[in-house]
């Protein structure tokens, strides 16, 4: 079991399971458990064999674990301290094009390993370490690991089991024999991305440096969101930072003080919050951690590792076809709460305003279904009020766009009710309809 998610990660073979786990790691599917822990409902509709592939990854949903904050500090410098700096920078590289993109991850949790301090707890608002970020909240490791896969984040910064968890996944790597080695061109993207960072006006900020990688189309994974976790990397590390706000290689600073932020509405941490291009790059750093790896003079082609062909998932979802056509009086649509779990909705009248929009007003049917409904279970349904016996209705924007909600039926006579139209109905975007129907079904199960 651990050589195949060795193998997973090094790239070796290519497995549906982080598909599945995309399938499970939506917010429709979250819930909290008894003990307080956030859980993800696994739709009903994974068949047998997509939860062995599960099983046999070991990436399981909801596989929480806890560990003390004295356990957490020692375990992770304990690993850090086992892994050659070098190495983990090879694994970064690679992480450009070639290989997983949770191999990321392994330089900054190595980097906050090797330099963090032992510590007691000290404890600030919203219980976390005033040192570290450790909170003693528990933590869904599957979870992680699929957002090291997608991201290339949860590596540390924000908890130091996080950071623990991204270097449990290689640390059998003597099992495979060898750490991933980047390749030609991996080393040609990253020193590439190094240039467009020293290229960038003095003022440029984070924002700006995530947009100017996103454009050149370099990374594996051409998302905002990979090219922002690739410059919080960096940063984390001390390749880009600030003199009073250090990367961990450099100094290491307190989590009060990496938390700091110019205003509330930045999100990235320091030291990546407070570059700017004027600042520049650690070129000491960059030479210590990268040096060994000689740029290629010209631009490789892009270069793959020998893959196994994809299994191709044997899910029973049904893809229905919907109806056609602007919203009009009289019409059904199918809503998708969850991937196993189905309602419908009920529109009375479509009115124009003077701006052009056009809304539905809206009433949810007393109907949930582990599919799509079809137009004969819709027969005899009436209306879902809310929780507290008031009748609702909303005006709708969008009916005819927004993914999960389907028009199954026209020309529908409007069910009875024994309440008249509420006096007050509020507008909203059709992608609400999902999210307020927790205020008529009390549990979407």
């Amino acid at each position: 079991m651990i050589l195949s998610i060795l193998q997973l990660y090094l790239g070796v073979v290519e497995i549906d399971v982080f598909k599945l786990l995309e399938r499970v790691y939506v917010n429709e599917n979250g819930y909290l458990d008894t003990e307080g822990n956030y859980c993800h409902h696994i739709p009903r509709t994974f068949t047998e064999e997509e939860r062995q592939q599960l099983s046999m990854a070991d990436l399981q949903p909801n596989q929480f674990i806890t560990m003390s904050h004295d356990e957490a500090i020692t375990v992770l410098r304990n690993m850090a301290a086992s892994i050659d700096l070098r190495k983990a920078a090879d694994a970064f590289v690679a992480s450009m094009t070639s290989f997983d993109l949770s191999w990321q991850t392994v330089l900054p949790a190595v980097a906050l390993g090797l330099t963090i301090p032992e510590h007691s707890g000290d404890w600030m608002g919203g219980g976390s370490c005033k040192v570290c970020f450790y909170n003693q909240s528990a933590v869904d490791r599957t979870q992680l690991a699929y957002f090291r896969h997608t991201q290339g984040a949860s590596w540390g910064t924000n908890h130091p089991i996080e950071g623990i968890l991204a270097l449990q996944q290689i640390e059998n790597n003597a099992l495979l024999g060898n750490w991933p080695q980047p390749m030609a061109r991996d080393i040609w993207v990253f020193y590439r991305i190094l240039d467009l960072l020293r290229e960038l006006p003095s003022t440029a900020r984070y924002s700006k440096a995530r947009s100017v990688i996103k454009n050149e189309k370099l990374l594996s994974n051409n998302k905002v969101y990979r090219s922002e976790t690739l410059i919080e990397a960096l940063a984390f590390v001390g390749v880009l930072e600030t003199p009073e706000y250090p990367g961990v290689l450099t100094q290491f600073t307190t989590a009060v003080h990496r938390d700091q932020r110019p205003n509330t509405r930045v999100e990235v941490p320091a030291p990546l919050t407070w570059w700017t291009g004027g600042h520049g790059i650690n070129e000491e750093l960059v030479k210590k951690l990268f040096g060994h790896l000689v740029r290629p003079e010209a631009e490789p082609l892009q270069s793959t590792l020998p893959k196994t062909a994809k299994r191709k998932s044997n899910s029973n979802r049904t893809k229905n076809k919907s109806i056609v056509g602007p919203a009009a009086a009289g019409d059904v649509y199918a809503v998708r709460y969850r991937e196993d779990l189905w309602g419908a909705v009920y529109c009375h009248e479509v009115q124009t305003d003077s701006r052009g929009i056009t809304r539905g007003r809206i009433e949810y049917l007393d109907i949930l279904l582990p599919a799509m409904p079809t137009t004969e279970q819709l027969r005899g349904r009436g209306y879902r009020d809310r929780s507290d016996g008031q009748r609702y209705q909303c005006w709708y924007s969008g009916l005819e766009k927004t993914s999960g909600v389907k028009k199954i039926a026209t020309a529908i006579p409007a069910p009875f009710h024994n309440q008249s139209k509420p006096e007050r109905i509020p507008f909203s975007k059709a992608a609400d309809i999902k999210h307020l129907a927790h205020w008529n079904f009390t549990k979407l199960e």
